[in-house]
């Protein structure tokens, strides 16, 4: 590997993911308007939000396949707009290819969401039966793309898609057992967050795009329908609205373009009102929590984090004051540098432990390491426990999580046990050279644990050894 086997290195392709989407914005917005100085709003609004700005360097998929959406974003505008057939015919092309590609990563929702925006823009702006025609050059160009995997990974794995078509699509989205269930308007309070320190201008943009019409209902459509589509599916995820980002960042910075032409500051002062109260309140929060112990998510030797998160919140509370004004109010995007830079050195050793389990498990590596048999009940634990131990064998323990499906398979019989199953388990290894890796939460499993194993707690961690 180029640069070895390390947290930079899996974070590479995601930070590259997330500026091609930025140069993809800027490419789109240039395109609608022909204003450099708009575009180039646009992907600084877009990368300063704190959606992307968080997760676009989280080693997750979906900053690549929102890296893929806002390709299909620019070349289907491309498609739309062009007069020449040449243009035409090779923006459908590509389109295909980052359809192709965005299946490749993260399956067959990266043709879901083209195929219910283009439908809908391609009705909007009286172009249907082109489209309609064009859109096959999309879907061969796709099927070509995706055809050499689909190949492989059927012959060497003959149930996959039905894995991946019936529990990876369905069943995560619609079925009465989705995974990660959450009501419909899951997703507001969440786009209300993702678009800080720009939310002032949320709703102007879009009632502005919906008066103005052509282009702006364009990225209205990119932004309303996914937003709509995932709202109605069962299985949510924060994650998912990512791509809904990219076209508010595009409708924003048209917004602003009109309200800096008009010089009209009420708005610019809505928004630097907002990201001052944001500001106030949590930093005003987190002080007055070191006061009140039971509000208190800091342990008593954690003052210094307590104190570093009141600093990056006041930070932002000084730089949205300075964004009143008209000529600065591109400062709103500095808000949220000081929390960028401290986030990893703020989080509470509980929450850290919880979601961020690498730390803890390097810390007692070598105790973990040396086991015949690791369990745990987590999947996000399992894959930290593989990562930082360089193992493949980790043993689920009484619950599956997504590794249901697979686990039923004749040859991974050994790789989960029941509460049930774990005593006998224990007896063959003579209760020792097995570990347990749990939150503190799963309190039935943890009660359930039979002989005396060393305990360990960490934060929301526990880890058990049996050590004969």
């Amino acid at each position: 590997m180029l640069f070895g086997e390390n947290n930079i290195s899996v974070r590479l392709g995601v930070v590259f993911s997330t500026l091609a989407s930025g140069l993809f914005v800027y490419l789109s917005a240039k395109m609608a308007w022909k204003n450099s100085r708009l575009a180039f709003n646009a992907v600084f609004i877009y990368l300063s939000m704190l959606m992307v700005f968080t997760i676009g360097t989280y080693n997750i998929l979906d900053p690549i396949v929102t890296a893929f959406i806002t390709m299909v974003i620019f070349f289907f505008q491309w498609g739309l707009t062009t007069k020449y057939f040449s243009h035409k015919l090779l923006a459908f092309m590509m389109m295909g290819v980052a359809c192709g590609l965005g299946v490749l990563t993260k399956g067959f929702l990266v043709l879901v969401l083209p195929v219910l925006v283009c439908s809908v823009a391609a009705i909007y702006f009286k172009q249907f039966k082109e489209v309609f025609v064009f859109s096959f050059v999309s879907l061969f160009t796709a099927f070509v793309v995706c055809l050499p995997w689909a190949f492989v990974i059927a012959s060497r794995e003959p149930d996959f898609w039905n894995y991946f078509f019936w529990v990876e699509h369905i069943q995560r989205f619609m079925a009465n057992n989705a995974q990660n269930k959450s009501p419909f308007w899951f997703y507001i309070p969440i786009l209300l967050a993702a678009v800080l320190p720009w939310l002032g201008y949320l709703f102007g943009a879009l009632r502005h795009a919906w008066q103005q019409k052509g282009l702006h209902i364009y990225f209205l459509l990119w932004f309303i329908v996914p937003f709509v589509f995932f709202s109605i599916t069962k299985g949510k995820l924060l994650t998912y609205i990512l791509p809904c980002i990219a076209p508010i960042a595009v409708l924003m910075a048209a917004y602003i373009e009109k309200i800096l032409t008009e010089k009209n500051t009420l708005t610019i002062r809505l928004n630097a009102l907002i990201n001052t109260l944001i500001g106030a309140v949590i930093a005003g929060g987190i002080i007055a929590s070191a006061y009140y112990p039971k509000l208190n998510v800091y342990q008593a030797d954690e003052s210094g984090k307590l104190w570093l998160a009141a600093g990056a919140f006041i930070f932002w509370l000084l730089v949205a004051l300075l964004s009143f004004k008209q000529r600065f109010w591109y400062l709103a995007a500095v808000c949220t540098v000081a929390i960028s830079l401290t986030v990893g050195h703020v989080i509470p050793s509980r929450i850290a432990s919880n979601n961020t389990p690498q730390e803890v498990i390097a810390k007692y590596h070598h105790q973990l390491a040396d086991k015949s048999v690791l369990l745990t009940n987590n999947v996000g634990l399992g894959t930290t426990l593989a990562w930082v131990l360089k193992r493949s064998d980790i043993t689920m323990l009484h619950q599956t999580g997504e590794l249901g499906y697979g686990l039923k398979y004749p040859d991974a019989a050994n790789r989960f046990y029941s509460l049930k199953q774990l005593p006998d388990l224990l007896k063959n290894y003579h209760y020792k050279d097995v570990a347990v890796v749990v939150e503190s939460s799963q309190r039935e499993l943890l009660d359930a644990l039979p002989g005396n194993p060393i305990i360990i707690r960490e934060g929301n961690l526990v880890l058990a050894f049996y050590e004969g």
